[in-house]
């Protein structure tokens, strides 16, 4: 009875642990990816960051599981003509600008998807994380291949700790440097950090949309300056992914 007793305890644990509590919720999934090396950078970055095979994999994994991959142009409809009750729609996104990144670019090529690398402008060509990062020449290959690009601020620091003048001026400079390159639309919050100022310093230079970090899906009533993203994992496994595909997260 006592063995039996455990293995019901373990049981209930593995399914709260890993969120199968919670129901299947239909809605654009938005994986949040960082760096993709097989490289240790010995800070915190190696907690989020992927090898290259199993970045393959994962995008493999989406490609078996039926889903199709979004762009930043098509979320409104996707969203507001709940698109995705009918069809899987997932946005692979990229925060800081890893030169690293390149190798998941052409990765996602290969099996037809897409992503949005969003880049701290203060450190094209320079070195975060112990890490090299994207020069102008990289950033230019991203969009050669397909995929699109956007602002992660200049300095990638939390904007709303920031007076005014400061959160101005780090969005100003990396959408001014990003928009040679390329039409510059979406923001990503760096650390997920936002306030009301940020947000309305974001609509006066005419961003459309900006992400967060939700661990949720997002559905027909979003809002395009709080787009939920999911964050991907270095400890992130098949199962972790299917149930951040399906419910938003994948643990407590």
């Amino acid at each position: 009875m006592v063995i039996i007793a455990l293995l019901f305890l373990a049981i209930i644990v593995f399914l709260l642990r890993y969120n199968f509590f919670r129901l299947p919720k239909k809605g654009l999934v938005v994986l949040l990816y960082h760096s993709v090396t097989d490289k240790k950078s010995f800070t915190s970055l190696d907690k989020f960051s992927v090898s290259i095979s199993k970045f393959e994999k994962q995008i493999k994994f989406l490609k078996k599981m039926g889903y199709e991959s979004a762009r930043t142009e098509n979320i409104d409809e996707i969203l507001t003509s709940e698109l995705y009750k009918t069809k899987k729609y997932v946005l692979i996104t990229f925060d800081d600008g890893y030169k690293n990144n390149l190798d998941a670019a052409e990765i996602l090529k290969k099996y037809n998807f897409s992503a949005i690398f969003f880049i701290a402008t203060g450190y094209i060509g320079k070195s975060l994380d112990n890490t090299p990062m994207l020069d102008e020449n990289d950033i230019e290959r991203l969009i050669s291949l397909g995929m699109e690009i956007g602002s992660h601020s200049h300095l990638h620091i939390k904007l709303s700790e920031l007076p005014q003048e400061e959160i101005i001026d780090n969005i100003r400079q990396s959408k001014q440097i990003l928009s040679k390159l390329g039409n510059i639309d979406d923001f990503a919050y760096p650390f997920g950090n936002y306030d009301n100022m940020v947000i309305g310093v974001l609509k006066s230079y005419h961003f459309k949309r900006a992400y967060i970090i939700g661990q949720s899906v997002n559905t027909a009533q979003y809002n395009p300056y709080l787009i939920k993203r999911s964050i991907i994992r270095k400890s992130t496994n098949y199962l972790d992914l299917y149930l951040i595909l399906t419910r938003g997260r994948s643990r407590i």
